[in-house]
């Protein structure tokens, strides 16, 4: 449980700053963009390694890295695995949280002040 509140801080924080610099018309300093992108994937390496224990996953040894540097190409393998064909549903929901950052930062750019002095 304690892995889904970290997710969802690293998500809120990164919101928070996309929808800010959004609305002021700027794009986030790629240092923030890496280290929000670092941030996530640590989180989920750290909750598919809570996960894998639950569903007695057999783990080999360097499965946090391949999680943490390619998470999305193993961790919708480990979710099908574990899961079947509804893991693809927890890897879309995933995918669509980590996306949610930069959505929310289109759609606060979009109705920005910002937008319709320089925008289109």
């Amino acid at each position: 449980m304690r892995k889904h509140i970290n997710i969802a801080i690293v998500v809120a924080i990164s919101i928070a700053h996309y929808s800010i610099m959004g609305y002021l018309g700027y794009d986030p300093a790629p240092e923030y963009e890496n280290l929000m992108a670092w941030s996530f994937a640590l989180m989920v390496a750290l909750w598919c390694l809570d996960d894998a224990k639950k569903y007695d996953f057999h783990r080999p040894y360097e499965f946090g890295a391949f999680i943490f540097f390619l998470w999305p190409i193993v961790l919708p393998a480990y979710l099908i695995h574990t899961r079947g064909w509804r893991g693809a549903l927890v890897f879309l929901a995933f995918l669509f949280i980590s996306l949610l950052p930069y959505i929310s930062g289109w759609v606060s750019y979009y109705a920005s002040p910002a937008y319709n002095k320089y925008g289109v």
